[in-house]
């Protein structure tokens, strides 16, 4: 499907032999498109979600970290040192609270000219990171008209909803369908279904508004 949530790798078109599996060496990747382009993705067939498993030796990563997270390699090396012993928490520690949040694709394989490739996977795969996401792998506990409660709820006449109630409250919906309901003890989240990967502006809006508070 046009997964807006997932980050995508472009392949080449012809695989190259390994034997036992098909690989392809990888164009690029591509992180979270709008829903336009990830049609276009999905139509075009050279793109794949990006699984997020990656298969390296440790002198290779860590030379690209070197090269494109000198930050993060300096760390690691003053990690390597107290590794066994009772300063290895403490270090590790420092180390991790000066570090930016940067994933390793933004950091390393959006930027390597190394060769990589990708070996194409059919396994049902799910990050589960997004509530539509959570509500699709969770399929079996539907009611009857599709909707998937947790918590103390009321549903009348909904459809298709995924509520989620531990705010320690009662949450009654009436005449629902495609929504997500999050109730939580100091804030409630009600979207779209088909919006649940938007849910970061909210954070960016909160973020602006300095009310880190509730993040």
């Amino acid at each position: 499907r046009p997964e807006t949530g997932y980050g995508y790798i472009q392949k080449e078109p012809h695989p190259i032999d390994t034997g036992r599996q098909r690989a392809y060496r990888v164009k690029k990747f591509v992180e979270k498109p709008d829903l336009d382009t990830a049609m276009g993705y999905l139509a075009g067939g050279e793109y794949l979600w990006n699984g997020g498993i990656f298969v390296a030796m440790p002198e290779t990563i860590l030379t690209e970290m070197k090269k494109f997270l000198p930050e993060l390699h300096e760390g690691l090396m003053r990690v390597e040192p107290v590794l066994g012993t009772d300063r290895f928490e403490s270090v590790l520690k420092e180390v991790y609270d000066g570090l930016a949040g940067i994933s390793f694709d933004y950091g390393i394989m959006e930027k390597t000219v190394q060769a990589v490739y990708v070996v194409p996977s059919a396994c049902g795969w799910s990050d589960v990171g997004s509530w539509a996401s959570l509500y699709e792998l969770r399929k079996d506990e539907y009611d009857a008209k599709g909707n998937l409660c947790d918590g103390d709820t009321v549903m009348v006449d909904c459809e298709r909803n995924l509520i989620s109630a531990g705010g320690g409250r009662l949450v009654t919906c009436l005449g629902l369908k495609d929504t997500l309901v999050v109730d939580t003890p100091d804030a409630v989240l009600v979207a779209h279904q088909e919006r649940s990967q938007d849910i970061r502006k909210i954070v960016e809006r909160l973020r602006e508004e300095g009310r880190t508070r509730l993040l």
